[in-house]
């Protein structure tokens, strides 16, 4: 993991001297002097990285939020009266961090999700949309009065409310329906998706 560039940067070689008391140390943080950020980041950030992994386990993930924190710090010219006091902003900087994290994956993969869904629910009323408008389109090549049958039972009539609304009986009701579909049957064979629904609505 490469430190960002606001960061200042340096090696462990650098270290020749151990950390200065509590009071020491954090005097030296307020004045934002580099070289005990150096010290204190080298033995802090590994804690920090522990701290965070109990919300997030991605490891690039963790080691990226751990430094942010770092960096949320040094950025902010916040000084503290106690070393506890600056570990404490630390580990909320990095907490807060981890929760937004959370959060906006969280939203990419519900929008994701949604994304996919509305895909699937559009391709269904494509293609119950073609559906219908292929068994339309077949209809109209019947005679007149087979054309009106097939519609009125597409809208849920019954053979003898149908019938009663064309002034024909039953009998002749189900002769001129069962004629319509051996014809749409024949026009429709290499729509098989379209002959079962056609099927399920006509009731043969």
């Amino acid at each position: 993991m490469k430190l960002s560039n606001k960061m200042p940067i340096f090696s462990v070689d650098d270290l020749t001297d151990n950390m200065n008391s509590e009071k020491g140390i954090i005097d030296k943080l307020n004045k934002r002097n580099t070289k005990m950020l150096k010290e204190f980041f080298l033995q802090f950030y590994p804690s920090v990285c522990v701290f965070t992994k109990k919300f997030i386990s991605e490891s690039d993930v963790v080691e990226d939020i751990a430094q942010e924190a770092f960096l949320v710090y040094w950025e902010s010219q916040r000084q503290f009266d106690e070393l506890s006091d600056l570990k404490g902003f630390l580990y909320k900087t990095a907490k807060f961090k981890c929760m937004n994290y959370l959060k906006l994956k969280s939203l990419r993969e519900d929008i994701l999700k949604n994304v996919y869904s509305d895909k699937e629910g559009l391709y269904e009323l494509i293609l119950e949309e073609e559906t219908y408008r292929i068994i339309h389109k077949a209809i109209e090549n019947l005679p007149v009065q087979s054309q009106r049958i097939i519609q009125l039972s597409m809208r849920g009539y019954k053979n003898p409310e149908i019938a009663e609304e064309m002034g024909v009986s039953i009998n002749t009701i189900k002769t001129l329906k069962g004629n319509a579909y051996k014809v749409l049957r024949r026009n429709l064979k290499e729509c098989v998706y379209v002959l079962l629904l056609l099927h399920q609505i006509l009731g043969n």
